[in-house]
């Protein structure tokens, strides 16, 4: 059944999800409760029609978008969404942080975790899009601006919403900077849920144990799949997933973890699906990891990639 939704002013930010044992403020680091988002006041937009998502044929991710193939698209970038759409990619990639109006951008941040040379968290949407656009001419999108294009243009690519580890600066202890990841998923989750749209999307998380500790309760009240990147055996994966359906049941791992003959890891396929556990692998862009992955694609959930065309390919031959 479509499902419909106005795209007026965000609402303020839900209360009731697990996991959540601190009181909101419009001065805590753990995220204003006096609303939020960014989308010009009372200013109205046409109604979406939020359509059921079709199975994929594959299960390619492209990386950040479908960049590389395509002319150098921006990563991130609404185009870079609309090129995995063109592929009929199972997903397409990116990279979310929670704002400081309480709002989710899409962005891959500097080695000091700043996008613009700012830090999201302490600005707005507005504030951030001011610092300069990106190489396309596209203004920097939010969660809610790729969500609208992927319900609307696409037809089985979802959304995989990689909760970027915040690092930077490290005059802001550890905690506060784990709760900033967590609002990022929070907030996400609620964007989603109030278009209907959680089918569109899915989350990875860094191998941040605290990050994933707070972002697995929400993911699994809102029934939204969330791959964990620790490098960790399988079985503390299905030790912290007892009696969850949608959280510690999805490893996803770089390459550099992985005992497949190049890589030189000692993570294997079999430990995690032998568990019951679901797999997935990034970024698998040469051809010697592409031949691989493609030959254990059976065992795979997806397979994240720079190149997901030449990867379609691959798969189809």
């Amino acid at each position: 059944m479509l499902r419909r939704f106005s795209i007026l002013s965000l609402a303020a930010a839900a209360m009731f999800f697990v996991g959540c044992d601190t009181e909101d403020g419009p001065d805590s680091p753990w995220g204003p409760n006096n609303g939020g988002g960014n989308n010009g006041g009372n200013e109205q937009k046409p109604e979406v029609v939020v359509k059921p998502i079709e199975k994929a044929d594959n299960i390619v991710v492209a990386h950040r978008g479908a960049v590389k193939e395509f002319g150098g698209t921006p990563d991130n970038s609404i185009a870079s969404l609309r090129n995995a759409i063109s592929l009929g990619c199972y997903g397409s990639e990116l990279d979310i942080y929670w704002t400081k109006d309480n709002d989710v951008i899409v962005a891959h941040a500097d080695g000091n975790c700043q996008i613009n040379r700012m830090y999201p968290w302490e600005n707005t949407v507005a504030e951030l899009r001011r610092g300069g656009v990106l190489s396309n001419g596209e203004v920097l999108p939010t969660l809610k601006e790729y969500l609208e294009v992927a319900v609307t243009e696409g037809k089985c690519t979802k959304l995989v919403l990689d909760i970027k580890n915040i690092t930077s600066p490290t005059s802001i202890d550890a905690t506060t900077r784990a709760q900033y990841c967590i609002n990022a998923c929070r907030r996400s989750i609620e964007i989603a849920q109030e278009m209907g749209a959680e089918e569109w999307m899915e989350f990875i998380c860094t191998g941040n144990a605290t990050v994933m500790a707070g972002c697995a309760p929400l993911c699994e009240s809102a029934k939204i799949p969330i791959g964990w990147m620790a490098n960790k055996a399988a079985t503390e994966y299905d030790r912290l997933g007892k009696g969850c359906q949608y959280a510690y049941r999805w490893a996803n791992l770089s390459l550099e973890y992985m005992n497949d003959g190049f890589s030189g890891g000692k993570r294997t396929i079999d430990e995690f699906v032998n568990l019951g556990i679901e797999f997935s692998v990034f970024n698998t862009d040469t051809d010697q990891q592409m031949d691989y992955y493609v030959s254990q694609s059976h065992k795979l959930k997806c397979i994240c990639t720079n190149y997901p065309k030449k990867l379609l390919s691959k798969m189809k031959n």
